[in-house]
């Protein structure tokens, strides 16, 4: 069974995952339970909203959060949503945890440097560098949907891309996710005018 600080993290986390401002956010937790605060919910209203969120297209990461994550810095609800947004696992956070921390790679063996796991992150410079890391991936991710959608709408696929930019791995190079994106956007619009 879930505590009540689990499940009211997973509501704010629905909360972002969804974009939901104050008042909509308000509104919805009065829909579904009678409440206008998340902390006057009881047991049985905590289980609706978070199943009303679900049914709204959130979904809630698979795998542990950090053992000690109630006594983690306040960036760690941060981090959370991210995860949660993007659907990642938590190990992909370690991994992130262990390069910005020193590590080079993969935490093969114990005297590899860097913290192999964000439960053990104390620098607040590590937490905000692991959540701007996250921030570059939203930003791509962000980036291939609108690609994807503007290619469907030109009648193309990822291959024209290739072809086009001539960049290994364009996927994950932010600079060629900005100038495919603002080149499809451009040509989509033209495309509208005529």
């Amino acid at each position: 069974m879930s505590s009540r600080n689990d499940e009211l993290a997973k509501i704010h986390i629905g909360k972002k995952s969804l974009g939901l401002e104050d008042d909509a956010y308000k509104a919805m937790l009065w829909t579904v339970a009678r409440v206008r605060s998340s902390k006057d919910l009881d047991e049985q209203g905590r289980h609706d909203v978070i199943e009303h969120l679900k049914s709204r297209g959130v979904v809630f990461t698979k795998g542990k959060r950090p053992h000690n994550y109630n006594r983690l810095p306040g960036y760690i609800t941060k981090v959370e949503a991210m995860v949660a947004d993007m659907k990642l696992p938590w190990e992909y956070v370690d991994a992130i945890a262990y390069n910005i921390t020193g590590g080079k790679g993969k935490p093969e063996h114990d005297k590899a440097p860097g913290v192999k796991r964000l439960a053990w992150v104390k620098e607040g410079k590590h937490w905000r560098a692991i959540i701007a890391a996250l921030s570059v991936e939203q930003k791509k991710r962000a980036h291939l949907e609108s690609i994807d959608e503007y290619l469907e709408k030109l009648g193309r696929d990822r291959n024209w891309v290739e072809e086009f930019v001539r960049v290994d791995n364009w996927t994950r190079h932010m600079q060629t996710l900005e100038a495919v994106h603002l080149h499809l956007a451009n040509e989509c619009m033209q495309l509208e005018e005529s």
